[in-house]
Parts: C-alpha cells; structure tokens; sequence
C-alpha cells in the first residue's frame, strides 16, 4: 500500500522508506509494548552504541576522543549524550559530601566567599529571630509560650544542606569548560579547536562521574558491610590511593591516545591540569554553587 514516509515525505515504496529508512508505522508501533520493547533492546544490546561507548570509555582511555577528533563519529554516543547519561545517574544515585557538594559549614570556611557566606548566614538567623519574636509578641497572652523559638544556624544548615546536592549535581558541568581550557593551553600547537577540547573533557570528566558511581561508591557499599560497623565512614587510605592512581592513569593513557602526545607530556600534564580544575573549582564553582542553593533556600 503507498503512502508517505512521516519523517521525509517521500512516496513509500515496502516497509521501510528508500530515502530515510524509516519503518512504515503501523497499529502496533504506537503501543506501549514496542516502546517497551525498544528500551529492552538498547539495554541488552551488548554491541550497540551505549555499551560498546561504555566499553571504550573503561577500557580504551582515549578512544572515543581520538575517533571523534578523527570524524569516526557514528558508532558511538556523543560525547554529551554519554556526559548526560553520567550526570543523570549521579543526579538520582546518593553522593556524600564532595567537592561538588559542599555543605554550609564547609562553604563558610572557605577562602574566597566564606566571609560573604559568614555575613548571609548572621543576617538570616538575625532576621528569623527578629520574625519569630513578632509573631510571638502578636500572640494571646494566655496562648503565648514562655519565649519565642531561637533559630539557630543547625537550622538554616540544615536547609541548606538539603538543596546544595541537588545544585551541586546540576552545576557539576561548569568543570568541563575549565578541564578543556587546561587541556588547549597545554596541547595548543596542536592546532586544535577549542570544541574539540571540550569534547576530550567531557570523555574524561564522563569517566571521572561513572567511576565514582559504579566503582567507589558500590566499593565503599561492600567495605562498609564487609569491614563491619567500626569500619564505618572514610574509606581506608591505601583504596582511595589506589583510586587515585586508576583515575590518573586512565587520564594519562586518555591524553596520549587523544593527543597522539609523548609519554612525558601524558605522564607530567595531568598534575597542571588538575591544579587548574581545583582552582576553577574554587574560584567559580563553590560561590557559584552557594549563591544558587542560597538563593532557592
């Protein structure tokens, strides 16, 4: 039976159009079971784009920077689409306290807005004690507590320390921009655009947000329960050391594949780089990330 393709218009021809490929849609492509279906077959597609990027990700450092700069583009994610997916997952997965979420007391002991971050705090406490004496003033007397409630910063920490985590998450991306500039003025004669800096840290950043969620945090899970309950809290010394040195030399590996650089470049470049980040990190990020969670608390 003729018809047009939905997606282009051209005449269709069989099942699938000539010009697009798109399928002929019929009575049972608008239920829920294909979309359900759909979703299946992405999931347990273990060649497809999502595992095979995920694969590379881990196990090819570099990889998927190098086929992108390149133009090998279509058998993988996007590098955003691959970001998002990490950023979703650390959006809904339980994160402590990092330097992606910084709670109140941690913010105010901070070099460059904690004297800000100290004022804000006294003003508001100062004002909710001046509110609560009003309104306690305006009560019958006979229905009037002995004194008004004293709000304390426990409180306002309290409530702000229940929006940061969410901020945090959603501002983590602000670090991207700040690892692509580290990367192109350290690989400038490349010649490279500034794009396609960008797109190698959001591969290493997508790696540094998966790591953390599907090897630290069910890593800490076990030693937690394994260790017993006086092992409870940090994680020992030597498995954080051991993180480290498996993010930096996934990092490493990532740079001269990406780069096609000398081992010293890939070897001696990232500790610049991650001196850049942490001081982005501190001059941008944290008051950024305060004064948003202080605006919506």
């Amino acid at each position: 039976m003729a018809g047009a393709c939905a997606n282009c218009g051209q005449i269709l021809q069989g099942v699938y159009c000539h010009a697009c490929g798109q399928k002929r849609l019929g009575d049972a492509d608008r239920r829920l079971g294909h979309l359900l279906r759909q979703a299946f077959a992405v999931l347990t597609d273990l060649d497809g784009r999502l595992w095979g990027s995920l694969r590379a990700l881990f196990f090819q450092p570099g990889r998927l920077s190098r086929d992108y700069l390149d133009g090998r583009r279509r058998r993988w994610m996007s590098p955003f689409a691959l970001f998002l997916l990490a950023n979703v997952l650390y959006f809904v997965l339980p994160v402590g306290v990092t330097d992606f979420n910084l709670s109140l007391h941690e913010q105010m002991r901070q070099s460059l807005h904690g004297s800000l971050a100290q004022r804000l705090v006294d003003a508001r406490i100062e004002q909710r004690n001046r509110d609560a004496l009003q309104r306690w003033s305006q009560l019958p007397e006979q229905d009037r507590p002995a004194s008004p409630r004293t709000v304390l910063i426990a409180d306002v920490a309290g409530e702000y320390n229940a929006r940061a985590g969410d901020v945090g998450k959603t501002l983590v991306i602000l670090h991207v921009p700040l690892l692509a500039l580290g990367l192109w003025l350290c690989f400038h004669r490349r010649r490279r655009y500034f794009a396609e800096h960008v797109v190698v840290a959001l591969h290493q950043f997508t790696f540094l947000l998966l790591f953390v969620q599907l090897v630290l945090l069910p890593a800490g899970w076990l030693y937690v329960h394994l260790a017993g309950a006086a092992s409870r809290g940090q994680m020992p010394a030597w498995a954080m050391f051991t993180s480290l040195v498996l993010v930096g030399l996934h990092f490493t590996l990532g740079l001269r594949r990406a780069y096609d650089s000398p081992w010293w470049a890939a070897v001696l470049l990232p500790l610049p780089l991650l001196v850049l980040v942490l001081q982005g990190s501190a001059w941008l990020y944290r008051p950024l990330q305060f004064l948003v969670t202080w605006a919506i608390t």
